[in-house]
């Protein structure tokens, strides 16, 4: 069975949207909650105190704000 995914915005709205405003946009038209609530939630590795949300949203904005490696994401 094959599912056509919907698109978010066209790639012409996504241009004319300013560069600050696309990842609040973004994330306010996406559900995280599902994904969030499926992550696991306990690992014998791994940082504590942080939320899975914010991780999630910091490896989806990565490739829009041309992030390319996990050390330049920890940094940013």
């Amino acid at each position: 069975m094959y599912l056509l995914q919907g698109t978010l915005f066209s790639f012409e709205e996504w241009l004319k949207i300013e560069s600050k405003d696309r990842l609040p946009l973004f994330f306010e038209t996406l559900d995280l909650r599902p994904y969030v609530k499926e992550m696991k939630k306990s690992s014998p590795q791994g940082a504590r105190g942080y939320s899975r949300e914010a991780i999630l949203r910091a490896f989806l904005a990565a490739p829009m704000e041309e992030i390319s490696t996990l050390t330049r994401l920890h940094q940013r």
